[in-house]
């Protein structure tokens, strides 16, 4: 008899045994499907981020130029009014 019982808890650590592996091996391919998708998005808001990045230097640029040439323009409109006066 205590060979039979024996062979029952080998029989149910066995099987406990490929349930957690079964689990486990479920959790993760859950995580990597998941680590692969996060990946994918992360990659799409990096290039994103950085086109953005690129225009807001651009947008910079031409506001530098916008604002040297408004004061240009403001220049001449008070050098043209001194002389009119």
């Amino acid at each position: 008899m205590a060979g039979h019982e024996s062979d029952n808890s080998v029989s149910s650590n066995i099987s406990l045994t490929h349930e957690n592996y079964s689990t486990l091996l479920n959790a993760f391919k859950e995580t990597h499907e998941e680590v692969n998708r996060l990946a994918l998005s992360n990659n799409r808001l990096k290039a994103l981020n950085s086109w953005l990045e690129n225009r807001v230097k651009q947008l910079e640029e031409e506001l530098l130029n916008l604002n040297i040439d408004f004061e240009s323009l403001e220049m001449i409109y008070k050098s043209s009014s001194c002389n009119y006066s």
